[in-house]
């Protein structure tokens, strides 16, 4: 790490290395010799620093290339994340410093969170949350063995389809962290499900504790995570439908709807009970009731272990417990910290990399003239 931060004092800072440039270019000198010399003038800049560093000035060419390219890459992230922020009010620099002093915090590549920053812009998120939404995500992505822009995206579907704050990103968090704890699934295969549902839940007032308590339920059963997506999908457009027999059903027994139901507090083990009770009462099997086989398993699958039972696992996913935090105090393993410090690394390095792009800029720019016009 000292090695490119002295890398980058050395190309940007010494006179002579800008001196040097600079004379190339007034000389218009062919590419190739343009970039020799530049690097000639960086083994020169770290003999002058003494004679102790001399061997390093061999890897220096090498260095500078690694960090050019990390430079690059980095640096397109944040074009991109750019076109999305009204520049006249916000400076990339600065978004770009606290990408990388995130990236060095979490030990997630700085080129993965500025694609997140722009998912997360794109999505609605603020410019002024955004990196702070973003960290939330990567905390996320870290627990839930995800990627973090796969994180951005559940957390804003969410937040959108419930029309929660971005300051709700923890807590959403943390229930689908709860979610891969109690069920049989993780945060990515929720990630790649949820927002399949996650729009038809919200508008027929099933909350997200509810839907995940559900997905609880169903995954501990062995039905996977997509299945279950599918099944609870086909349920919940049953039971919105008053044209259905089990919507009916409820507002024959209710007077109510199955969104009303909701809206005033029943939980969706509340309500399947009420079709439940209605089947036995009759004589009719239960998954006669449903028009879909899919729908029918869902229904069994979520009375399994009774009203009480999905009611408690509703409370549960409700708690204001820290699931993230526990999670990542887990997972920060000696491996994990080495990937952080090798991670910082090359933070500096794409340090190095800007400095040395933009000093290189105007030598390259007139090259590139002179070569078109020749």
């Amino acid at each position: 790490m000292e090695l490119f931060k002295l890398l980058g004092k050395i190309v940007v800072d010494n006179k002579e290395a800008k001196e040097k440039i600079g004379e190339t270019t007034k000389e218009s000198e062919g590419m190739s010799t343009k970039i020799q010399n530049a690097c000639k003038t960086v083994g020169k800049a770290f003999t002058d620093v003494g004679k102790v560093l001399a061997p390093i000035s061999a890897a220096a060419g090498a260095a500078l290339g690694f960090s050019t390219k990390n430079a690059i890459a980095f640096g397109d992230g944040m074009a991109k994340m750019s076109t999305l922020v009204d520049t006249s009010k916000y400076s990339i620099k600065d978004l770009s410093d606290q990408m990388l002093e995130l990236s060095n915090k979490t030990g997630l590549s700085a080129e993965g969170l500025a694609e997140a920053g722009y998912q997360a812009l794109s999505a609605g998120v603020s410019v002024d949350n955004a990196v702070g939404f973003v960290e939330t995500a990567g905390n996320l992505a870290k627990a839930g063995f995800t990627e973090t822009s796969t994180a951005v995206d559940v957390l804003t579907t969410a937040i959108n389809a419930y029309k929660l704050s971005e300051d709700d990103a923890a807590a959403i968090s943390n229930k689908l962290v709860r979610t891969q704890n109690l069920g049989k699934t993780t945060v990515d295969e929720l990630a790649s499900s949820m927002g399949k549902i996650i729009p038809t839940a919200s508008s027929m007032n099933v909350n997200i504790d509810n839907l995940t308590a559900g997905y609880v339920t169903l995954t501990k059963q062995g039905i996977a995570t997509a299945e279950s997506t599918t099944y609870m999908n086909s349920m919940l457009n049953e039971l919105g439908d008053s044209g259905t027999t089990v919507g009916g059903i409820l507002k024959e027994q209710t007077g109510q709807s199955f969104q009303e139901l909701m809206a005033s507090g029943a939980s969706l083990a509340d309500v399947l009970q009420i079709t439940k009770q209605y089947a036995d009462d009759n004589g009719i099997a239960y998954n006669e009731l449903w028009g879909s086989a899919e729908a029918g398993k869902a229904g069994i699958a979520l009375l399994t272990d009774g009203v009480d039972g999905f009611n408690q696992t509703v409370q549960t996913m409700a708690s204001n417990t820290d699931d993230v935090g526990e999670a990542l105090e887990k997972l920060d393993t000696p491996s994990v910290k080495v990937k952080r410090s090798l991670n910082q690394v090359k933070n500096s390095s794409i340090e190095l990399g800007t400095a040395f792009i933009t000093s290189l800029q105007p030598t390259i720019e007139s090259v590139g003239e002179k070569v078109q016009a020749a």
